[in-house]
């Protein structure tokens, strides 16, 4: 297990050295230094993800597009629609690392298909 846990400490140095990873953290740190549209991002990065992350449902994407009109003001900002495109492509990496590993390995996660 020592080594795994090695390999694990090398991939995360990895992802924190990427490129991805450095431009969604540094936009992070831009928007925290404004704690009122930091917290209004958080609060619609919440409700996007309760929305997206419950059983769908017929009114998913109305209440997508009401969330977004409610949230106009913020997502006009060109400092949090470029870190919402960075949050989404560090999301994309590591699910794409998630995904070689479970592929790569026998490892039966067929139930999840359901």
């Amino acid at each position: 297990m020592n080594h795994v846990e090695y390999q694990t400490r090398q991939l995360i140095r990895e992802i924190k050295r990427s490129n991805v990873y450095n431009q969604y953290r540094r936009l992070q740190m831009k928007i925290m230094k404004n704690r009122e549209l930091y917290q209004r991002l958080n609060d619609f990065r919440e409700a996007c993800f309760v929305i997206q992350n419950r059983p769908h449902t017929s009114e998913d994407m109305e209440r997508l597009e009401a969330l977004n009109k409610e949230y106009i003001d913020i997502l006009q900002d060109s400092d949090v629609r470029e870190y919402l495109t960075a949050e989404q492509g560090l999301a994309m990496m590591m699910n794409q690392i998630v995904d070689q590993i479970y592929d790569s390995l026998d490892i039966d996660v067929s139930f999840l298909d359901n």
